[in-house]
């Protein structure tokens, strides 16, 4: 935040208060004049970039939110976890911090992971390659493929591919076809493409939804360390409708059913789960179990599959397209960086005219209007110095706490001195 801020500010540069106006702000911006006006999505974007986003930005920060913020009932540890504590009778609030506890690498974090495998691919062309003015969008996914077939070729993984239930995760194909239909184009899409066709041709395996979205918050100009927590954020809203539903509709009932399960079947639960978990992979990828499977399924699975094929080819002719398109300096500076130290407040309507930040005077409720700064500066001098006459012994710790508050508040008066 650049300039001085206002008297009596109590806060950081992402949000506070200043006594004297009685004014709560939010990135240097009159709280009041968020609320009514923007949404959560439009808020939460402001007050993690200083800005409002506009209207692709907003459409693309909800396509993210809107992928994470489902679970899988009781199969992913962020759902699944807060509903067994919740069953227990502690507060919601517990519930919701046993779920954010359940989340690691390998649930969650996922996403962090292939922002920084994006980011590290990004710097790397850009330093070999990105400066020539030749260089072009089917280059950059061609050096992803390249990058991520070596990094499998070490034996290393991936982040954003895979799915521990599903064979293909639904989400990714949809999301990328959203972005083509919007179209968004961006050079962080182009090497998630390139690694998703290298995961394909070396591995067959498809992406998941913490690939896509990376790209896309990367697109945003956010930074690896946001993605667990906006995948976070926004799988909350799974995490208490689960906690509220098995406080209220199903008490303890979650907890009850696998507490029975060592009782009802022993062997099952000291079984071998690597083992089973093999079987279990063999059967589900069985033709046979898929032919009868499909026999009450057909109809569902041929409409995903005639929607799947389409969005591939929609996504396969925008690469096409893309390939040729010169990538200038997209890569030397992720989209979203604005002046974080003003925000304009009519950016949501359109009105660049109407901006506030602290340079602008501070607004003085009408009741305090007859106090200026050095009054109440003075105020505070003679309530200190009275408290020292009254009283703490000499040499105290107190009275050596006094006489440094009473030091500053002098300092503060020296600075609201009028200037001659």
């Amino acid at each position: 935040m650049s300039g001085s801020r206002p008297d009596f500010y109590l806060g950081t540069d992402i949000d506070g208060c200043h006594i004297n106006a009685e004014q709560l702000n939010v990135r240097s911006t009159d709280l009041n004049q968020l609320i009514g006006s923007v949404s959560f999505t439009e808020a939460l974007f402001h007050i993690l970039h200083g800005r409002l986003p506009d209207e692709t930005e907003r459409r693309l920060f909800d396509v993210v939110l809107v992928a994470f913020h489902g679970g899988f009932g009781l199969l992913p540890p962020t759902t699944f976890v807060p509903r067994i504590v919740a069953g227990t009778g502690v507060s919601t609030a517990q519930a919701l911090a046993a779920g954010f506890l359940a989340s690691g690498p390998y649930h969650v974090g996922a996403t962090e992971e292939a922002m920084r495998l994006y980011a590290s691919v990004g710097t790397r062309f850009q330093a070999e390659q990105g400066s020539s003015p030749e260089a072009n969008a089917a280059q950059l996914e061609e050096y992803a493929y390249q990058f991520a077939a070596k990094r499998l070729e070490e034996g290393k993984t991936v982040g954003g591919f895979g799915h521990p239930l599903l064979r293909k995760d639904p989400r990714p194909s949809h999301v990328r076809r959203t972005l083509v239909d919007m179209k968004v184009d961006s050079p962080w899409f182009d090497i998630y493409d390139g690694i998703v066709r290298c995961m394909r041709e070396k591995k067959g395996v498809p992406p998941n939804v913490d690939g896509i979205t990376g790209a896309i918050l990367l697109h945003l100009g956010f930074r690896a360390q946001h993605g667990t927590g906006l995948f976070l954020l926004a799988r909350a809203a799974a995490m208490l409708a689960h906690i509220i539903e098995e406080q209220t509709d199903m008490p303890y009932q979650t907890m009850k059913r696998f507490m029975l399960l060592p009782i009802a079947a022993p062997r099952l639960f000291n079984a071998d789960f690597k083992k089973h978990a093999r079987r279990f992979n063999k059967l589900r990828d069985s033709k046979t179990i898929n032919a009868v499977r499909n026999i009450f399924t057909r109809k569902a699975r041929r409409e995903a599959e005639k929607k799947e094929d389409a969005d591939q080819a929609t996504i396969s002719e925008y690469r096409r397209t893309r390939g040729e398109s010169s990538l200038g300096d997209a890569l030397s500076g992720t989209a979203g960086i604005a002046d974080e130290d003003r925000f304009v407040a009519g950016a949501h309507s359109g009105d660049q005219e109407s901006a506030v930040s602290y340079e602008a005077e501070p607004i003085i409720d009408d009741e305090l209007e007859e106090f200026s700064s050095p009054e109440l500066v003075a105020g505070a001098e003679a309530l200190l110095e009275a408290s020292l006459e009254m009283g703490a012994a000499s040499g105290s710790e107190a009275e050596k706490l006094l006489s440094q508050a009473l030091e500053l508040v002098r300092q503060a008066g020296r600075l609201t001195e009028p200037q001659r």
